[in-house]
């Protein structure tokens, strides 16, 4: 096999995928993918979009306990996928431009070329969408359509969120939604396949590339250096006792994720010093916001019981979107809701609240948290699961919007509309009524969109925790970057699979400009 490439892209997921094939349209340009996990090449485990709650605490998830959290829940466990197509292999396949408002503070941040101005053709350009407007992508590798509107028990919730005051308003119009509710749009084709980062950018050139190869079951180690210029990365070999080096002649990208980019770097000798040297990794460059910023959208449930039978079929059984805000003059919502046509007891069923097989459920996140957690390493041990901290509700705002959630989803679910649907609430129940026995509720049962982001964040130059410049470049190093959700400055407001695509397309874009 060939050890040498122009570039080397690490982790074949969200980003990578779109990273490896933008890269490889060159026929000039040889690249290679590495993935640790399986290919999802004719893989209806991973492919059937419906399916995609089974993959949780599956082999196809690395599956991250949570450190013991003082103010959330302890049993949280943070699903990160193990599959070519990373989370966007993974996930449930909601599909949103970010809002404008938050692209322009990344750009107020000193960087230039994130704005809503530059991003948003990003997004034109990987979709083909079914909504309306001249915005839209119509050509584009990724398949994003309009949820079709079967599910009666979703009917009569819009129905109740415009009784409620909360009007029907269309998603990713191009403008930023802070009160409003609508079906989703998601990334899947009509069959029912996902429209993952893998199956929309690798799937149709697999095999049809010679200046591409994606490697699969492919584990990194740790990036090579000479001197502080990246040469490339050694990852185990397929017989699990050696390592191979892969060399990049131009440039190595690492495309691991929130959790696993930051651990990569640690490895490496890339993060906070005093950290580094506890470990026993030899420190190559101090870079303090390595494994520092990670946000998340951590997510309530309130369940009731159906009176009637839910839907027997779903695109992905999370259909619904609701935004609001809970405090006068905001710009952009700071509480979103996702409709369940499904029972999610994953974290209620431990502290004995009732369940059901039969029920539907809201479950309010918060858009914007406070509480900021850490990655680090448990040891120099690649093989080890790194310490991931969220520190989840460490800051009183975000308790606060989340219990704002739970009373507006109960004041939406007793609206006529929904008289002929809603059963009894199975919890947080009777037992929860004032704002500290919710609070109490949710410090226990909170679960997470499973949004991990910004551990390696882009920042301007006077920025100290800034890992990256605009350019996604690792500061005090050459030729190594980074392109995933560790980069963004913060966590959009919305499920941010889309927009981790368009750092992809972005890195690229930047890769071939820099040659």
């Amino acid at each position: 096999m060939n050890e040498e490439f122009d570039y080397v892209v690490v982790g074949g997921g969200t980003a990578g995928s779109v990273v490896a094939a933008r890269l490889s349209e060159d026929p000039g340009v040889t690249v290679c993918l590495l993935e640790a996990g399986p290919s999802d090449v004719d893989d209806p485990a991973v492919l059937r979009l419906n399916q995609w709650m089974g993959l949780l605490e599956s082999g196809y998830d690395w599956d991250y306990l949570v450190e013991p959290q003082e103010s959330g829940n302890s049993f949280l466990r943070h699903a990160r996928a193990k599959v070519l197509g990373g989370c966007s292999s993974h996930n449930s396949c909601i599909a949103f431009w970010a809002p404008a408002e938050d692209l322009d503070e990344w750009a107020s941040f000193g960087l230039d070329g994130w704005s809503a101005e530059d991003v948003f053709p990003l997004y034109k350009r990987l979709e083909t969408n079914d909504g309306p407007g001249e915005h839209h992508g119509r050509s584009g590798p990724v398949t994003i359509r309009s949820v079709p509107p079967r599910d009666p028990a979703g009917a009569a919730l819009l129905e109740a969120c415009e009784q409620a005051g909360i009007p029907r308003t269309e998603f990713n119009s191009g403008s930023t939604v802070t009160h409003g509710a609508n079906w989703f749009q998601i990334n899947a084709r009509e069959d029912g396949t996902r429209s993952s980062a893998s199956v929309s950018y690798l799937h149709p050139i697999i095999g049809k590339r010679s200046n591409l190869d994606i490697r699969t079951g492919a584990r990194a180690k740790r990036l090579t250096f000479e001197g502080k210029r990246c040469t490339g990365v050694e990852y185990l070999a397929p017989d699990l006792i050696h390592g191979i080096e892969l060399k990049a002649r131009r440039e190595v990208i690492v495309s691991s994720g929130a959790i696993d980019t930051p651990k990569l770097l640690m490895l490496s000798g890339i993060g906070p010093a005093e950290h580094l040297r506890e470990v026993g990794v030899e420190v190559l460059h101090d870079s303090p916001g390595v494994g520092a910023n990670l946000q998340d959208h951590p997510e309530g449930l309130i369940q009731w019981d159906a009176k009637q039978p839910m839907v027997s079929d779903s695109t992905q059984w999370w259909e619904i979107g609701i935004f609001t805000t809970t405090e006068d003059g905001l710009d952009r919502p700071d509480l979103m809701f996702h409709y369940g046509s499904v029972p999610f007891d994953l974290n209620t069923l431990r502290y004995g609240y009732p369940t059901t097989e039969n029920g539907f459920c809201l479950t309010p996140n918060v858009t914007r948290s406070r509480s900021h957690g850490t990655v680090r390493l448990r040891t120099r041990d690649y093989r080890d699961k790194p310490k991931v901290d969220p520190r989840y509700f460490t800051d009183p705002h975000d308790i606060r919007v989340m219990t704002y959630g739970i009373k507006l989803a109960r004041e939406i679910v007793a609206q006529p509309a929904m008289a002929a649907w809603a059963g009894t609430e199975l919890a947080p129940g009777a037992g929860a009524r004032t704002d500290d026995e919710i609070a109490d509720y949710l410090r226990k049962t909170h679960n997470t969109v499973y949004h991990p982001s910004c551990t390696a964040k882009m920042g301007g130059d006077n920025d100290p925790n800034a890992v990256l410049d605009a350019r996604l470049r690792v500061r005090g190093v050459s030729n190594l970057r980074v392109a995933d959700g560790s980069a963004m400055p913060f966590l959009v407001a919305v499920n941010p699979c889309i927009t981790t695509m368009a750092i992809g397309e972005k890195c690229a874009d930047m890769l071939k400009e820099d040659a």
